[in-house]
């Protein structure tokens, strides 16, 4: 059998920053405003279960970020935009709001990657408990005894 990553906490750490990484080129490639300011600010924190097992990854960044995702502020409400309301582009001033969805598509996609990832290293992770049974079983038993 080969040699494969079963290490939980290497691929939570390194999921998390996949995720920033892809968010900031979203960011980049859509040309989002404030850019600048939303790239320095993004982190991520992984819970551990008393098991050392990571159990929940947390991200912040600044929450306007948010906004520019969903296409509301100043003055453009997110009810004006889930509902399509035929002015909800221009808010207040005049100022015009679309959705940039450079957060929940990326979001999504990474999560559902991770579970597919999980879900194989589990896999691995039992099958390994298997064989390692097994072989000690085996190693322990003595047909004469039989």
């Amino acid at each position: 059998m080969t040699n494969k990553n079963t290490d939980l906490n290497l691929t939570a750490e390194a999921w998390a920053e996949i995720v920033i990484d892809n968010w900031l080129d979203k960011i980049s490639k859509l040309n989002i405003g404030y850019s600048f300011q939303l790239e320095g600010d993004f982190t991520h924190e992984i819970a551990r279960s008393a098991g050392g097992l990571p159990s929940q990854i947390s991200f912040s960044f600044p929450y306007y970020g948010k906004f520019v995702d969903m296409g509301v502020g100043k003055g453009v409400r997110l009810e004006d935009v889930k509902s399509g309301a035929s002015d909800y582009r221009a808010g207040e001033g005049g100022h015009r709001r679309r959705p940039k969805k450079w957060y929940s598509p990326v979001f999504y996609a990474e999560v559902q990657k991770l579970t597919r990832i999980l879900a194989e290293k589990y896999a691995l992770m039992g099958s390994l408990a298997i064989v390692e049974n097994i072989d000690d079983n085996a190693l322990r038993w003595n047909p004469a005894q039989i």
